[in-house]
């Protein structure tokens, strides 16, 4: 019988699926053949369906180590990017703090058009005004067809000294209080309106704290001076006379709101609605 017969029929002769005389030739063949023995030695050989308990083992460990570690690795990114994302919005969402007539004030000043320390004229702090304003019951009687008090040149080269009125937000307040009430921020919202045929400029402001200064401890140090003695006035002064300013009628109040971006986005009927929710501090005409 051939090799190649036989190798054939050698799958069946190891599943016991040929005839006895098949079976026969096939086993003189291989008594024979050394080729045809070796193909059949290796093609009767065990074939082991699954690795050892021990190769197991190791393969299992490794794949768990690789997870644990993939798992850690998440859990670490996804930790780092929460306490990122809560301190962002800590230091950032900004809390009201409620009104207090005792601390919370408006102060009258007088600035004036005068030569600095390089001899060139600028709009320099003069001290209070003659008659400080710091609430809205003194200021309802005041004349708001008229300007307040100021001296303004018609040229501002003159020898007459050119002066202006300002009006500023004043925290007056003990470090001690301060500290206890947070506050660290400042924002305000302007806007002029016509009311009942007037024009008018109402102003919102208030003090905020955030939430981090909220939950941890402070020094009570405000982020700057503006703050503590913010201005009002919209119009900035700087070597500019300005001579064309026109004093207008302002409404100040403070409204407990901690973003007033919100505002930006209201109607002139609903900005001057606001005031429903706000508390009047001052109003006149600057």
């Amino acid at each position: 019988m051939k090799c190649c017969i036989v190798i054939d029929l050698l799958p069946g002769y190891i599943d016991g699926l040929n005839s006895e005389e098949t079976n026969e030739e096939i086993e003189k063949h291989l008594d024979g053949c050394t080729s045809c023995r070796t193909i059949y030695r290796q093609m009767s050989a065990e074939i082991p369906n699954e690795l050892p308990a021990e190769k197991r083992d190791i393969d299992f460990l490794k794949k768990l180590r690789k997870r644990i570690r993939r798992k850690y690795a998440v859990v670490a990114l996804s930790t780092c990017a929460v306490l990122i994302g809560s301190t962002v919005f800590l230091k950032n969402y900004n809390i009201p703090v409620p009104y207090d007539p005792d601390c919370m004030t408006t102060e009258l000043y007088e600035i004036a058009y005068v030569p600095n320390h390089l001899g060139l004229n600028e709009w320099q702090y003069q001290g209070p005004a003659d008659t400080p304003i710091s609430s809205a019951t003194d200021t309802a009687n005041r004349n708001s067809s008229e300007p307040p008090g100021s001296v303004m040149a018609e040229n501002p080269n003159s020898e007459e000294t050119l002066t202006k009125e300002q009006i500023r937000f004043v925290l007056s307040m003990s470090q001690e209080k301060q500290k206890s009430l947070k506050i660290n921020n400042f924002i305000s919202k302007g806007r002029t309106i016509r009311r009942d045929g007037r024009t008018i400029r109402i102003v919102y402001y208030c003090y905020t704290k955030t939430m981090w200064n909220n939950l941890f401890p402070n020094d009570g140090s405000f982020v700057n001076s503006l703050i503590s003695e913010g201005d009002v006035f919209e119009e900035t002064f700087y070597r500019n006379a300005n001579t064309d300013y026109q004093p207008k009628f302002r409404e100040i109040y403070y409204l407990p709101m901690g973003n007033m971006n919100k505002l930006e986005s209201l109607s002139d009927e609903e900005f001057n609605a606001q005031r429903e929710n706000a508390t009047l501090v001052w109003s006149g005409v600057i």
